[in-house]
């Protein structure tokens, strides 16, 4: 195991004691360790999407070559995503 010297901004620090305090973890470092892990979780997540983004780009790529292209309506897309965000 190695040992990190880390300043914490006072905010974290806090954050840190009140959940020790409050039992959800025995020390600083488990606290860490908790973070750490969703941080990796996160990471792996983006990876997995970026990959399934490249494949996805990929396939499209592949089918306009083969002349498989459809007809794309900018306004008929941008309206859609007008509304996907108002529902978001």
């Amino acid at each position: 195991m190695t040992t990190f010297p880390i300043t914490f901004r006072e905010k974290d620090e806090r954050f840190i004691q009140d959940a020790i305090r409050l039992g959800s973890y025995l020390t600083q470092s488990e606290v860490v360790s908790a973070a750490l892990e969703l941080l990796r979780t996160r990471d792996e997540l983006r990876k997995a999407k970026r990959v399934k983004l490249k494949q996805k780009i990929q396939k499209g790529i592949d089918e306009l070559d083969r002349g498989e292209s459809a007809g794309f309506d900018l306004r008929q897309f941008l309206g859609g995503m007008r509304e996907k965000r108002a529902t978001s």
